[in-house]
């Protein structure tokens, strides 16, 4: 219970009934999967063990609380699906955590596919039409346009939608409490239906519940009202809002003051978010800490005497204890950190801090899981998979050990190179450069990727920590293989850059080489050819150092390998950054101090003091077709196999590495 080092974040805290164990809740950062309505083992697997990690409350995350407001697929609450969500509470019981569920509804924002609908119809705080969220699976298997759809009309609610709204949050509570959760956490931020009536952007009505936040904020204290009613006084509650929509005519965190004034009378603690996307999703772009300012200003105000936990970019324990001692906050709620690693308070708490795996904040997870795949952390490749995959922190040893040559020592390598010496093999890891990290040791100079240098450092000291034999400035050939006599070999040799086929293009250099040699960047007037991630990522870099980039992409948009919301916050970035981007721009040549490229049939002059391109990458695997003569198992990983993302070099290393000694 008591850590010396950080004695705030695991002291106990009594809400109401609820007697946490330390500071730590974990949020509800991966959409409720179920299958027609039913909760998988994957999900129940993937709250077990974000219990087994430690925190003191665990939430199940956006369940919808009935026809007409799902934007995500319903759980049918009915007493068939019972003994599934009381396993969902109790797997989180077991290991000494609170269970909770996030209640939602959609508004304005619900899916017309996971509606069949009540008997309201889709209702909002105003009437409007739905904008091309309404996509059904089954209109986008077939590739038809959201232009082609007729759109949905979303109805405004009058007084008899808004009571039958409440009764669904007062059913859907009494439901998971009759489940065996200990709480309910009622989302009323992000933009879902209390969002928008408590902001003026959205709530443009004319009656009692629109105008000034008394107005405004009527309907959601109707629902709060219900709710509390139903469960009695001695039912902790609890209740996510954002401290702020910093847009243009959202709300302040002074109508958020004055809501949470009257809103304590019914519930016990607020989660603390904020209701803009690009930074309630925040990247690495954003600094950490995001919303304990707005924690602040709701204590400050003297006004708000339940607990607040504020929620976002709180990746370390040491930004949670920060937190809390400064007296901003009196727990966090921490999202994605605990995706990255489900046991960060247990190994914080049992003195093994440095184990922690680092969260990339690449949104990743919020990606895949948004598209309604399998949720994917870069560098977690168990979570979402444990029912499947039958362990979590401990992965055991291997049956048979095995002597392996893992050659590169990028993410894949080190990967590979730790799970194996984990299992109990003697490993090898072989890095024809005189460091550890490959391409990613780009990250000790780029001016925003902090977060993927702490993982890289994180990496190269769980190799140097474990009993891994690695060789820098080591060309690995089949000859050294054969000579040494390993077992098996993992081959993570990487990618090199694509060069085009551009005349001229021996003027330019690649993206990468900012990096190695900032000498090579010469003037302030910049060209990057190529508007990918790597391209536009380093033109944010360059702006930083106070150059004009501009991007020339020549396909119709830009940031094509970017997931749709890292893409969002990317954007924003790139525009406060001034990267000026051209899409459609076809590079006819580069010449001394300029590219010539052509736009809509116009060849058009761009002056540059430096050009370099960046239009992808390449797998190097030649030593992988090399070794067909090598006894035993030889296994492709990362961009040698696969050109892609951390996340790519990451789960097959791991998996790799798994394999090896099986049988």
């Amino acid at each position: 219970m008591y850590s010396k080092d950080y004695p705030n974040l695991f002291k106990p805290l009594k809400i109401n009934n609820l007697i946490l164990k330390n500071r730590i809740m974990s949020a509800p950062n991966m959409l409720l999967q179920n299958v027609d309505g039913r909760p998988t083992d994957y999900y129940i697997s993937y709250l077990e063990h974000k219990a087994r990690g430690g925190a003191a409350i665990v939430n199940l995350g956006e369940l919808s609380v009935g026809d007409g407001g799902c934007h995500v697929p319903e759980l049918i609450k009915n007493d068939d699906n019972l003994p599934l969500v009381a396993e969902m509470a109790q797997a989180i019981h077991e290991h000494g955590a609170i269970a909770s569920a996030e209640l939602t509804h959609g508004g304005s924002k619900i899916k017309a596919a996971y509606n069949t609908v009540g008997p309201m119809g889709p209702v909002a705080g105003e009437s409007v039409f739905q904008k091309g969220s309404h996509l059904s699976n089954e209109n986008i298997a077939k590739g038809t346009a959201a232009s082609e759809l007729i759109r949905i009309p979303i109805k405004q609610m009058d007084y008899d939608d808004m009571e039958h709204v409440c009764k669904q949050f007062a059913d859907t509570t009494e439901y998971c409490l009759h489940a065996g959760f200990d709480t309910v956490l009622l989302h009323f931020g992000h933009g879902w239906l209390f969002s928008q009536f408590l902001s003026p952007r959205t709530n443009t009505r004319t009656d009692e519940f629109g105008g000034p936040i008394e107005n405004r904020m009527r309907f959601p204290l109707m629902v709060l009202k219900a709710v509390r009613d139903r469960v009695g006084p001695n039912q902790a509650l609890l209740m996510r809002v954002a401290g702020c929509e910093p847009v243009p005519n959202g709300f302040t965190t002074e109508d958020i003051i004055a809501f949470l004034e009257k809103a304590q009378d019914y519930v016990d603690m607020a989660e603390i978010s904020r209701d803009e996307i690009t930074r309630s999703n925040a990247s690495t772009y954003n600094g950490y800490n995001l919303n304990v300012g707005y924690a602040e200003q709701i204590k400050k105000s003297g006004k708000v005497h339940i607990p607040l936990f504020p929620v976002g970019s709180i990746l370390t324990p040491e930004l949670a204890e920060q937190a809390i001692a400064s007296g901003n906050a009196d727990g966090v709620s921490m999202s994605r950190a605990l995706l990255a690693d489900p046991y960060l308070p247990e190994k914080t708490l049992a003195g093994r801090r440095n184990e922690v795996t680092p969260c990339l904040r690449c949104l990743t997870c919020s990606d895949s899981d948004n598209a309604d795949r399998h949720i994917i952390c870069s560098v977690n490749p168990l979570i979402g998979r444990e029912a499947r995959l039958g362990f979590g922190e401990d992965i055991g040893k291997a049956q048979v050990s095995r002597k392996v040559l893992i050659v590169g020592g990028g993410p894949a390598g080190m990967e590979a190179a730790i799970i194996a010496a984990r299992r109990g093999h003697e490993v090898t890891l072989a890095e024809k450069g005189d460091r550890l990290g490959g391409r990613i040791n780009f990250s000790d100079v780029d001016a925003y990727k902090h977060d993927l240098n702490n993982w890289k450092n994180f990496m190269v000291e769980r190799v140097g920590a474990l009993n891994i034999r690695v060789l820098l400035n080591t060309e690995v050939t089949p000859e050294f293989i054969a000579d040494h006599g390993f077992d098996d070999v993992i081959v993570a040799t990487g990618s090199e850059p694509v060069i085009p086929k551009i005349p001229g293009i021996e003027k330019a250099k690649h993206a990468t080489e900012i990096y190695n040699d900032p000498d090579c960047v010469v003037g302030d007037n910049i060209v990057m050819i190529g508007g990918g991630l790597i391209g536009c990522e380093t033109g944010i870099h360059l702006s930083s150092l106070g150059k004009k980039v501009i991007v020339l992409e020549a396909m119709d948009k830009a940031l094509r390998d970017a997931g749709l919301l890292y893409k969002f916050g990317l954007n924003r970035v790139l525009g406060e950054a001034g990267v000026e981007i051209v899409t459609s721009a076809m590079v006819k040549e580069i010449v001394d101090g300029a590219v010539i490229y052509e736009k809509d049939g116009e060849e058009i002059r761009l002056e540059a003091d430096s050009v370099f391109y960046a239009v992808g990458m390449k797998s190097v695997n030649d030593l992988y077709f090399a070794l067909d003569d090598i006894k035993g198992r030889v296994t492709l990983i990362g961009d040698a196999k696969k050109v892609g993302k951390v996340a790519g070099a990451v789960h097959t290393g791991y998996f790799a590495a798994l394999d090896l000694g099986k049988i």
